[in-house]
């Protein structure tokens, strides 16, 4: 009974810190992109993306008067579809850095 008890609760702990992971990374061949890698990087690793997506993000900042001003800062997404086998990849760069890698629907 305490063995199942210690398995439950091992089990549930690594579905936690799965489930709480910010980011993937991306396997490409023998290559890994990882949040943090450069643009340069990307390209070198993976080659040109399918798709490249320049996605508007609206934001509000904050001034020194205590005015807040919205504007809207621009990221990159760049989709990966490695064909059927795998999943499409998407990959999200601002300021020339990656800072987001999702997974979507299975590739075609």
């Amino acid at each position: 009974m305490m063995k199942n008890i210690c398995i439950s609760t091992a089990f549930l702990i690594c579905v936690a810190l799965v489930a709480t992971s910010p980011a993937l990374a991306l396997r490409c061949g023998n290559n890994i992109v990882d949040v943090g890698d450069s643009k340069i990087e990307v390209l070198a690793k993976c080659g040109e993306p399918t798709l490249k997506e320049e996605v508007g993000e609206d934001i509000t900042r904050e001034h020194d008067r205590g005015e807040s001003r919205r504007a809207k800062r621009y990221v990159e997404k760049w989709t990966y579809n490695f064909g059927s086998t795998r999943f499409i990849y998407v990959i999200t760069i601002r300021d020339g850095k990656v800072i987001d890698i999702s997974a979507e629907d299975k590739g075609f």
